[in-house]
């Protein structure tokens, strides 16, 4: 089945009308990180592929499509982004994990006073990558032989998270700077998410080949979409149905065909 046809099935399942230009409410800016995350977000920097974005931006597009919220999608940097959500400059940025920190921010998708599972966008892991022959350690609650501070993306949930466990941390928001400091040992570790470096490591084999990953994985948890606190005061029903809608998406087998055609590597 061609994908522009699954698309349109999805389209047509989710029962999505036009609606009247006097109805449109004022489109949803979202930011979301310049580093690329794949499948889930590709590209580097401000630029976004029309023809593949990624399968989170298409699921957030899809579920949009069908709460008829139009949708603004901008890209900065993480960090970057967290402030203009703390701010009210960005009405939400996604692929968010859920911190104690984060709620400063914005507000997550709750229910009972927990984040909603049913409502993530996916799930994604950190692991500690280290070179081989470096002698470092980890045994699921241990980092060993450490020499350096660990690193790590600047404003990433994995450097509380680090900092909790009593390990230095040396923040750098560029993905393969960090990748640079491990290869040459200026770094021992680096607590990274998975789907950002595996790619990378797979793409310069030659650069990165003595770089290794320590099993197993430091954390797996769910993302969401979150939404800016002053948004969510002004236009919280707006954004409990686009959250709805990402959960009722996510599951649709249409859906999920799609995403396994167009984004399984």
């Amino acid at each position: 089945m061609r994908l522009a046809f699954l698309f349109a099935v999805i389209l047509t399942c989710l029962g999505i009308p036009m609606a009247r230009a006097a109805e449109t409410p004022r489109p949803i800016v979202l930011v979301y990180d310049t580093n690329e995350n794949p499948p889930f977000t590709y590209g580097v920097g401000t630029d976004i592929d029309s023809k593949k974005p990624g399968f989170v931006v298409e699921l957030i597009k899809a579920a949009a499509a069908h709460a008829e919220i139009p949708l603004i999608f901008n890209r900065v940097p993480w960090a970057r982004g967290l402030e203009m959500l703390e701010a009210g400059e960005a009405d939400g940025t996604f692929m968010s994990s859920y911190t104690e920190e984060r709620l400063r921010y914005g507000v997550y998708p709750m229910k009972d006073g927990k984040p909603d599972a049913a409502r993530k966008l996916t799930d994604l892991s950190y692991w500690f990558y280290t070179r081989k022959g470096s002698g470092v350690t980890w045994d699921g609650t241990t980092l060993g032989n450490l020499h350096t501070p660990v690193a790590a993306t600047t404003g990433y949930a994995v450097v509380p998270i680090l900092e909790k466990m009593g390990l230095a941390v040396e923040p750098d928001p560029i993905h393969m700077r960090n990748l640079h400091k491990l290869e040459m040992g200026d770094v021992d570790a680096y607590a990274e998410l998975q789907a950002h470096i595996d790619g990378l490591i797979r793409a310069y084999p030659r650069q990165f080949q003595t770089i290794v990953k320590l099993e197993p994985a430091l954390r797996t948890t769910p993302y969401y979409l979150m939404v800016s606190k002053t948004f969510y005061a002004a236009r919280g029903p707006d954004a409990e149905r686009l959250w709805d809608a990402i959960g009722w998406v996510n599951a649709l087998p249409e859906f999920i065909d799609m995403v396994h055609e167009k984004y399984t590597e």
